[in-house]
């Protein structure tokens, strides 16, 4: 009989470690060099279209959302997308073949300090998977990578809203979980 305390405070611990709420979705799958960042602030960036194995539109969206997301942080100058479309008709360019030694070239081209590159790794309902670079142009260093798959229906990152409507969005609409995911990535930046 002496154990029903025992046993009752461990029912109720894990009843209480079960109806927790999650802690939100922390993104940690990348790298930075701070004092090169720290460079380009102030500065033009380009954010090149995006390789996508789900079509041209799904790496222009991709590429969209994280050039906005970039903007949103107010430190960088952002290459109008215009620009960068014309240059990629004129030199004929292939998404599929970008390295960091072509993004320079096209940086220069653009007249920008840093480029931004990536691929669509996962596209579908309640799920996005993104691989993103940037580069500097003068020195062609590795500024910044980072790459994440996210799903609409973890608790981690449904606990990011408190909305309702936007949690039940995360498993539904792509474009919303592509949103998500490049706002993290962009927070990195901070």
């Amino acid at each position: 009989m002496e154990n029903k305390p025992f046993w009752l405070i461990i029912s109720l611990l894990s009843f209480f470690i079960t109806c927790a709420p999650p802690k939100p979705y922390q993104f940690k799958n990348f790298s930075l060099q701070e004092d090169a960042l720290s460079d380009l602030r102030e500065k033009r960036i380009a954010v090149l279209p995006f390789e996508s194995p789900y079509g041209i539109e799904i790496g222009r969206r991709a590429a969209e959302e994280m050039s906005l997301q970039i903007g949103k942080l107010g430190n960088f100058a952002i290459v109008e997308r215009e620009k960068i479309e014309e240059l990629w008709k004129e030199q004929d360019l292939d998404k599929r073949r970008i390295d960091e030694n072509t993004a320079v070239a096209i940086g220069k081209m653009l007249g920008a300090h840093g480029v931004i590159f990536g691929s669509v790794r996962e596209y579908k309902r309640g799920k996005i998977g993104l691989a993103v670079r940037l580069v500097s142009v003068e020195t062609g260093r590795l500024i910044w990578q980072a790459s994440d798959i996210i799903s609409g229906s973890d608790r981690r990152i449904q606990a990011r809203f408190s909305e309702r409507e936007d949690r039940e969005r995360l498993s539904e609409d792509p474009d919303f979980l592509l949103s998500l995911l490049c706002r993290l990535f962009a927070e990195t930046w901070r």
